[in-house]
């Protein structure tokens, strides 16, 4: 990789960010700000004038409006790829004739096609997908005790990942609700979270069985006009792993309000006993004949892993690949995934993956 380092100054990894959404406002701006060897020195979105705001409410030096002349200009040592999953194939394209490391964002594509083809464009360099949930405290801990082999063989696992951003028509229409940006609605924006999860956990799903709904078909757009929601807002799905395990999920975009924005709950059951975690709590239960053990971990944020995640993804651009990072692959076979989600719904019947 090219970049600041090579010159015999600041060592810091130097970043840049294609997307001016809230995600990397939230998350990944805050999360390389506790960094000290990581600098985010340019963003670049399409519309030039957001990409600067965006800029100079963040204190990153410059802004663009076209991936090519950012390129061209910064020296950099990766991207992270936060647009929209529609224009994420664009952006890699732009960015496979340089040789930065990349982090793109879920899903990689619309489609298991669009996935390969990123995949393959990103083969010759350091490159992560953005499946966040790998880098939490809490699921890294659960995983661990998963690992440690504490309940034995994992038989099934049960997720429940419910946010309650879109729980009534107040919360107004975006590209969130148009299937040309996410064809199967939330099953597309957290599916994908929940799915690396199950593969994670269980390995590679081998049957995927799923229903859906639209609870609330028509919002409002920022200028008042009412828009219809074209894909899913609550979703169930079964899934079978090649090992014989099973997971159940639950995805929901319109669960109640109740005072938290969103949590995930994630139980595993072995042969010799159960694991709990639950993103706003701070401890990963675990029970078995000795009894009830809790693991302390006391964070409860989504952003709790932001630094961690940006940390892991610095070291694999300097050729440091850890053990367990999400790759762009595991994003193209979460895609394979998705793609056997839609099938099944479309035709109500369950789909094997091959």
């Amino acid at each position: 990789m090219t970049g600041a380092a090579d010159d015999g100054g600041d060592a810091r990894c130097r970043l840049a960010i294609i997307g001016h959404g809230s995600w990397p406002s939230t998350y990944y701006v805050p999360g390389a700000q506790r960094l000290s060897d990581v600098e985010i020195v340019a963003v670049c979105g399409r519309d030039g004038e957001r990409a600067s705001a965006f800029a100079a409410a963040h204190g990153i030096p410059r802004s663009y409006a076209s991936i090519e002349r950012m390129l061209a200009t910064e020296n950099l040592d990766g991207v992270i790829i936060a647009t929209p999953p529609s224009d994420h194939e664009a952006a890699v394209r732009a960015v496979s004739e340089s040789r930065v490391a990349v982090l793109c964002e879920k899903p990689l594509a619309l489609d298991g096609e669009g996935a390969r083809r990123i995949r393959d464009l990103l083969a010759d360099r350091p490159a992560l997908t953005g499946f966040t949930l790998r880098w939490h405290p809490l699921f890294r801990e659960l995983h661990d005790a998963i690992r440690e082999g504490t309940v034995g063989t994992v038989k099934h696992v049960r997720i429940r990942y419910l946010q309650s951003s879109a729980a009534t028509p107040a919360g107004g229409w975006n590209w969130h609700f148009d299937a040309a940006h996410e064809p199967l609605g939330v099953v597309s924006d957290l599916g994908p979270h929940a799915i690396d999860l199950v593969r994670w956990m269980l390995g590679e799903v081998a049957q995927v069985e799923a229903r859906s709904r639209t609870t609330i078909t028509e919002r409002a757009d920022d200028t008042g006009m009412i828009r219809p929601v074209t894909n899913h807002d609550d979703a169930e799905l079964h899934l079978a792993a090649e090992s014989g395990a099973t997971a159940a999920l639950t995805i929901s975009r319109v669960s109640p309000d109740v005072g938290v924005p969103g949590s995930i709950t994630v139980e595993v059951f072995g042969a010799r006993g159960w694991i709990r975690a639950d993103s706003t709590e701070e401890d990963v239960v675990v029970g078995t004949a000795s009894g009830i053990q809790r693991r302390a971990v006391p964070v409860t944020s989504f952003a709790d892993g932001a630094d961690a995640q940006l940390s892991d993804f610095v070291s694999a651009s300097r050729g440091d690949h850890r053990e367990a990072l999400p790759t762009i692959d595991d994003g193209y076979r979460a895609q394979l995934v998705m793609d056997a989600v839609a099938q099944a719904l479309r035709t109500g019947a369950a789909v094997a993956l091959r």
